[in-house]
């Protein structure tokens, strides 16, 4: 059975921990930040909330800990044509908040429900899309990208556009993030069609 060691004490079994995010994570995505504390999760895993508190001393350190887990995508490959980068950043997006995040913790960190979370949730997302945003001044300084273009808007604008099909339909709709990538990639590469 397949463990690890962390200092002192019984080797930690990966089935446990893997049980212990597995069910954070489904109280997050479905309730929300409010419902992830030591007691919640030892009912939804049947792990024992001594075994809980042995890897996470708070439900601050848990959170933490399913944060870590669930907002890491890595960067996009640099070269990839422009198009591709933005269907990158739109479907992240959508996995991030639909899935890893759920409505759940969405609606908390947009209603700031839980100030706590929401500024965990902000940071990890700051550090995340930096690479993104750095990424796109790169395309910028190469002509690829229009030198107009603001990078934090245009993630803006994918963020905003994702959460506005949620909210009119429920899910995004049938070849949306195709529709969406089309109208936006010339409104960042118009420049292309006027050298």
């Amino acid at each position: 059975m397949p463990h690890t060691t962390h200092g002192r004490g019984r080797p930690r079994l990966e089935s446990t921990d893997e049980r212990i995010f597995e069910a954070a994570h489904e109280l997050l995505r479905q309730k929300g930040p409010a419902a992830v504390n030591i007691d919640s999760v030892a009912h939804r895993s049947g792990v024992a909330r001594t075994t809980i508190y042995r890897r996470y001393r708070s439900r601050r350190e848990l959170l933490t800990a399913l944060m870590e887990r669930l907002v890491e995508p890595a960067p996009p490959a640099p070269d990839l044509p422009v198009r591709e980068k933005l269907r990158w950043v739109l479907d992240r997006i959508c996995d991030i908040l639909q899935n890893r995040l759920g409505p759940g913790a969405t609606a908390a960190v947009i209603s700031d429900s839980d100030p706590e979370f929401t500024t965990a949730v902000r940071a990890r997302l700051a550090t995340r899309l930096s690479s993104l945003i750095d990424l796109m001044n790169a395309d910028i300084e190469s002509g690829r990208l229009s030198p107009d273009i603001d990078p934090d808007t245009v993630l803006g604008i994918l963020v905003g556009a994702y959460l506005a099909e949620v909210l009119r339909f429920g899910s995004p709709r049938e070849g949306w993030t195709d529709r969406a990538i089309d109208f936006l990639t010339p409104a960042v590469t118009s420049h292309l069609s006027r050298s």
